[in-house]
């Protein structure tokens, strides 16, 4: 250990020094991927994550496209890293506790919606069924390696949600 508290191990020419900012990486990286821990709820992560992606969306819903759409790629990207990060930290493909992908998925569905309130519901209703059900080809997506296959399926399923809404709003309502 020097005096900078870094650890040393001396090996023949090489010096590895641990990163002392390893450790705040992936707290952050879980933090968010949980969204603030959201998703350590013991029932129904995924749907308190959705919920809370709906609450999210509320201040940003009066954004114009463009800044919105810079708002949503960086969430993705966000989203991407944390969620991989977090599956190595919880040891597992997509963890129940990583709710980044729903909260992202709800506020893209959100915003492409008529905004009263029985649409946003209907929107998460409508979310959640697809991304519990994942029908084809949701499931291929989820197969993608680390946080993008976490990511991707939500938000594939997020579209299949507004493509179902949108019919309905246009050949029933």
């Amino acid at each position: 250990m020097t005096s900078l508290g870094l650890d040393r191990k001396i090996t023949p020419f090489i010096i590895k020094f641990r990163n002392p900012l390893k450790g705040y990486f992936v707290k952050w990286a879980v933090w968010i991927s949980t969204c603030g821990g959201i998703g350590y709820f013991p029932r129904f992560p995924g749907t308190i994550g959705s919920i809370a992606g709906l609450m999210l969306f509320l201040p940003f819903r009066a954004l114009p496209l463009f800044p919105y759409l810079v708002v949503l790629i960086v969430l993705f990207f966000l989203g991407v890293w944390a969620s991989n990060v977090s599956e190595r930290f919880f040891k597992r493909k997509d963890a129940s506790h990583i709710v980044i992908d729903e909260v992202l998925a709800v506020f893209l569905v959100s915003y492409f919606l008529p905004q009263t309130w029985p649409w946003l519901l209907a929107g998460l209703i409508v979310f959640r069924i697809f991304d519990i059900v994942k029908p084809p080809p949701i499931k291929i997506f989820e197969k993608l390696p680390g946080g993008w296959g976490v990511m991707v399926d939500d938000v594939i399923a997020a579209l299949y949600s507004l493509g179902l809404l949108h019919l309905v709003r246009v050949f029933i309502l």
